[in-house]
């Protein structure tokens, strides 16, 4: 398995300084491999026995960063990845493929969908059906577009919103229960990983009551698959590996977090000792990167040269989510929302209707650069008539870490002016993750952000509103428990959030 290219090159456009710098120091030195540029990390004195072993590891020992000390900051999570999550790779997927145990199913990003189409120079729709196509060829039982999932997400994510602005007190704990309370203002959307990550390692119970209990799509996939799924199926959750294509090596750490586990204890425990007989709800996370890989390594029959652009290759029509439910005739999405989701967007126009009972009318909304293109606000002006009690909302969208500390700073010093941000870890947000495919020759990152952006948007996409799928429709309407927010919804759509503790010493460098 290789090392991600985010480890290799020194172009990275985010906070840490130098770009390689990892965030986590073992006896708080940090050290750069100029030749290579690569992470190293230096072991600390030994003070006792190392894990499983009775003697104190000896100098010059590896020393292992477990996922609990990852703080996700694309500096070192890269290699740590590499080493930790041999699960989350492509060896372990075509071995799973080969498993008779078990039945393969594969979940497509709109970001890695648009990824692999600029690199093919297809249009979405061509670029689906033919990834399905080629899936179906390995052997992939079902393959499904994100579209769905996304859009339950906008759906609660909307619902906690309003309800966190309702008026009443907060009973959100320093945990971020998904109790179902308001919780305090602003609400962060917690899609991002590698953001979600950052704040239960260094911010704790000062940030975590903010954050959104809402699941990323891929979080709300993996509950879907491992429980309505399998249950329509016929078969156990473990007999089902579910594959997710994502723009985010980030999305390989969500996707081992115990809290997006399914099995026979109902709560999720401290120890991972006591996580025996979980499930993980996405088995095994595959970049965009990963999977051009394997499209050029395992080339479907007849496609040895153009790879999906290649006239003969087989296409398939990705499967309804489930028996009995709508699957959608054409790509549908949000194109006037953020290429990261559309979170703030959708938020602000469902406040809209149902606080101040305006209907924002389609289109791209007046956000407002701040300090730079990845710092930006919206104010919903309130008619001062409606139940919105003539307050005005504010809205901000918040990428990159060096935003991020801003945010910070204004959230723990009370002086936060927003009520809603949808906070991703990455300049210019989900399309820019560092899993997506890299600029081809001639070609500079931003001109690539900028061709994925117009394809995100591609007129082969639909505008549709979330409430409007008749699959959202149907699965509320038999298994949601009607509408969002509903105590069923919670229960398969939202999570939880708790302070982590590191197993090494955590240094941060000067400027995080």
């Amino acid at each position: 398995m290789e090392f991600s290219s985010t480890i290799r090159v020194a172009d990275l456009n985010d906070y840490i300084a130098p770009s390689q710098d990892c965030v986590v120091a073992l006896n708080g030195k940090l050290k750069v491999s100029e030749a290579s540029e690569e992470v190293q990390l230096q072991p600390r004195a030994a003070r006792g026995a190392a894990p499983g072993t009775s003697a104190p590891p000896s100098l010059g020992e590896a020393v292992k960063v477990s996922l609990h000390d990852c703080l996700a900051c694309s500096g070192c999570i890269t290699s740590a990845e590499t080493v930790l999550l041999q699960q989350q790779s492509s060896d372990e997927f075509l071995a799973q493929l080969a498993n008779p145990n078990v039945a393969v199913v594969v979940t497509v990003s709109p970001q890695s969908r648009a990824s692999l189409a600029v690199h093919f120079g297809l249009s979405p729709t061509q670029t689906l059906v033919r990834l399905a196509g080629w899936f179906k060829a390995l052997g992939v039982r079902a393959v499904w577009d994100l579209t769905t999932a996304r859009d339950l997400v906008l759906l609660e994510e909307a619902a906690e919103f309003l309800l966190s602005t309702s008026g009443q007190d907060s009973a959100m704990d320093a945990e971020g229960s998904a109790s179902g309370a308001p919780q305090p203002l602003p609400v962060m959307a917690s899609s991002c990983p590698g953001w979600v990550c950052y704040a239960e390692k260094t911010q704790g119970s000062r940030v975590l009551p903010h954050l959104s209990t809402t699941r990323s799509p891929q979080g709300a996939m993996g509950g879907l698959v491992k429980s309505l799924v399998a249950s329509a199926w016929g078969v156990a959750p473990a007999s089902l590996y579910h594959v997710s294509v994502m723009p985010c090596y980030d999305k390989k750490l969500e996707a081992s977090r115990e809290e997006l586990t399914t099995g026979p204890a109902a709560a999720m425990p401290e120890a991972s000792s006591s996580q025996e007989g979980r499930i993980p709800e996405v088995d095994c996370c595959l970049t965009t990167g990963e999977v051009l890989q394997l499209l050029q390594q395992w080339p479907a029959p007849g496609c040895q040269l153009g790879g999906l652009a290649d006239p003969s290759a087989p296409d398939c029509t990705p499967d309804p989510i489930l028996p009995g439910v709508p699957a959608d005739d054409r790509l549908y999405g949000t194109p006037y929302g953020s290429s990261s989701g559309g979170y703030a967007d959708f938020v602000y126009r469902a406040a809209a209707r149902e606080l101040y009972g305006i209907e924002v009318p389609p289109g791209p909304l007046p956000w407002r650069s701040l300090r730079n293109a990845d710092f930006q606000e919206l104010t919903l002006g309130s008619p001062g008539t409606t139940s919105g009690g003539g307050q005005d909302l504010r809205f901000a969208r918040v990428y990159g870490f060096r935003n991020i500390q801003t945010l910070l700073r204004q959230v723990k010093m009370g002086r936060c002016a927003y009520q809603y941000v949808e906070v991703m870890a990455c300049p210019s947000g989900c399309l820019n993750g560092g899993g997506q495919i890299k600029p081809g020759p001639g070609t500079t990152p931003q001109q690539l952000v900028e061709q994925l952006e117009a394809m995100y948007a591609h007129t082969d996409v639909a505008a549709r509103s979330p409430a409007n799928n008749p699959a959202v429709v149907a699965l509320y309407g038999g298994w949601l428990g009607g509408a969002p927010g509903a105590p069923l919804a919670r229960e398969l759509l939202h999570t939880t959030y708790r302070e982590r503790e590191k197993t090494v010493t955590t240094a941060l460098v000067s400027n995080w």
